[in-house]
């Protein structure tokens, strides 16, 4: 690993936003998204459904195949039309979150070239946004402020030379139909030195020395539709045998399933086997973002087939440490099989030990996420409404036999923790939802006994005084107890490693992929890893080359097999 380099921000701190062009300083930075907070809870699990259940019925993708023509992008010749011998070009997912990491990593990409120790590695001639454009979900003001903004601020209008910008969606970007990212990447729109290219969510990149990126959109149901395979197979007409495939998706499937296994009915598997594998071309990269960290696989034979899990563009850290048990079950896994291929990890950033520690912030669950006491103080004191005497034990017997409604109500919150637990791993959400569930009655109800002690008598004024305490109570110990259930749940089984992670909101450990198409057609890697995310008031941001450079060289032709 090289020494790292220093990066001082360049942006001239003009820009426009939304047509008017405003200082720096006045544009909204929004921070970190609070995951739990209540309101955000309520609002983006309403987005969910409703999205999921459009998304089955509806397509915006079926408008872009009727009103929208695109042929490939050709990368093959400069702005001269000379002949491109190479091509650097910067692949970057899952931006939008925080308005600092967002812009730091938009500064990065944006510089005319990063040094490395002793070489310099030139701009990107555009840069690909590999879905999850903008948290916690899409809208106008969305994009504007968590997206735009960092990226005007980081390449404002008039910059020289321009840099294109191409995107594919992710689930986040799906929750409002695919219309504001639509709005935003497939109408010509310059966003400071920016501009886009594409006419629809996905797009064909030609690039020198034979190489092609294809860009999916898997819309939220992790599928290809047909326009969009009828528009692959209209661009694989250009593939020739030996023509090498970088291939990007918003979701590292060879993570969540195997896309080959006749059971799983993917387009992805279509794409790959009928429309390429006719041609004589070959898949070589995968990349996807959808995970916030940095991991690399490769084929465990044939070291020119990578898949690449790339989501450090700005969104909040996730984890990169495998769980004790339940390892298999989750998309934390090293060693992946895909049809009749394995591949097994080769690099993670941060480093799996690094992630164990960090994973032991959910003990400050409550410092970071105080909001999510409302949440629990409110669900504590509609447990413990009424009159309750004596220890935990009496008090849970004595609220029952007077107010026998209260025992429906425990089993509805008893069933939504269950509901709640990771599905993904269908043991442990049986047995771990209903174990913090009980937890939670369990407080609750001591903490009723105890107000019921120290603040008992009638009247309606010690009432409301004990539903008061109740309260506070639910809003310190609730969330202490959803902080330790995340640690063990995610470090022990393996599940909610995703909501654990999300609970930390760490900006730090960002990274992008820079792409080199070399003369001799050999492509490099270099993953540029961000330790550290500067504030506002700084000046620098560190950053280094976390491995490699990965190279493939589709010319060496795979590895002899072993005989015996």
């Amino acid at each position: 690993m090289r020494p790292p380099a220093w990066l001082a921000w360049w942006g001239s701190g003009r820009g426009t936003e939304g047509g008017e062009d405003r200082p720096l300083a006045e544009r909204p930075k929004p921070k970190m998204v609070g995951w739990y907070d209540p309101h955000l809870l309520l609002a983006t699990g309403m987005e969910v459904f409703i999205s999921q259940a459009l998304g089955q019925r509806s397509d915006y993708r079926t408008m872009e195949d009727v009103g929208l023509s695109q042929e490939a992008i050709d990368y093959t010749r400069d702005r001269t039309r000379s002949a491109q011998e190479e091509l650097w070009f910067d692949y970057m997912a899952d931006t939008g979150d925080g308005w600092e990491s967002t812009y730091a990593m938009a500064c990065l990409v944006a510089q005319p070239w990063i040094e490395l120790g002793d070489r310099r590695l030139p701009h990107g001639a555009f840069l690909l946004l590999g879905g999850d454009e903008v948290y916690p979900s899409a809208s106008k003001r969305g994009y504007r402020d968590r997206l735009v903004g960092p990226l005007e601020a980081a390449l404002p209008r008039g910059a020289v030379p321009r840099h294109d910008l191409f995107a594919i969606p992710g689930n986040h970007d799906w929750y409002d139909g695919l219309v504001s990212f639509s709005r935003l990447f497939t109408q010509g729109r310059t966003l400071g030195g920016w501009q886009t290219r594409q006419r629809r969510s996905y797009f064909a990149l030609r690039l020198p020395r034979r190489w092609w990126l294809w860009a999916v959109d898997i819309q939220l149901e992790s599928d290809i539709d047909v326009g969009q395979l009828n528009y692959f197979r209209s661009v694989a007409g250009a593939l020739s045998p030996g023509d090498g495939i970088i291939l990007a998706s918003a979701e590292p499937d060879w993570l969540y399933r195997d896309i080959k296994d006749p059971l799983a009915e993917s387009n992805l598997a279509v794409l790959e086997k009928k429309i390429i594998e006719p041609t004589g071309a070959e898949v070589h990269v995968w990349v996807a973002g959808d995970v916030h960290h940095y991991r690399r696989h490769e084929h465990t034979r044939d070291a020119r087939y990578q898949r690449i899990t790339s989501g450090g563009g700005g969104a909040y850290l996730s984890a990169t440490h495998a769980p004790v048990g339940g390892g298999s079950a989750t998309s934390l896994k090293r060693t992946v099989r895909v049809g009749e291929e394995t591949y097994h990890q080769q690099f993670a950033y941060p480093s799996p030990s690094t992630s164990l520690r960090l994973s032991f912030l959910n003990l400050l669950f409550p410092l970071n996420n105080w909001r999510f006491g409302m949440l629990t103080g409110l669900a504590y004191m509609t447990l413990t409404w009424g009159t309750i005497e004596g220890s935990l034990v009496n008090a849970a017997q004595t609220a029952v036999e007077r107010y026998p409604a209260r025992l429906v109500w425990l089993l509805l919150v008893l069933g939504a923790f269950v509901f709640y637990a990771d599905r993904e791993v269908p043991t442990f959400r049986w047995l771990g939802g209903t174990l913090h569930g009980l937890v939670h009655i369990i407080c609750a109800f001591a903490i009723a006994g105890w107000s019921a002690r120290m603040l008992g008598g009638p009247g309606v004024a010690n009432a409301l005084m004990r539903l008061g305490a109740n309260f506070v109570g639910g809003a310190l110990i609730g969330p202490g107890v959803m902080g330790v259930y995340l640690l063990l749940a995610s470090n022990l089984f393996g599940a909610h490693a995703d909501q654990a992670f999300a609970a930390l909101r760490i900006r730090n450990f960002k990274h992008f992929l820079r792409f080199h198409i070399r003369t001799d057609g050999v492509l490099e890697i270099f993953p540029i890893g961000v330790p550290t995310i500067p504030r506002q008031d700084e000046a620098v941001a560190q950053y280094f080359l976390i491995e490699g450079p990965v190279k493939v060289d589709r010319a060496a032709g795979p590895p002899p097999t072993p005989r015996g």
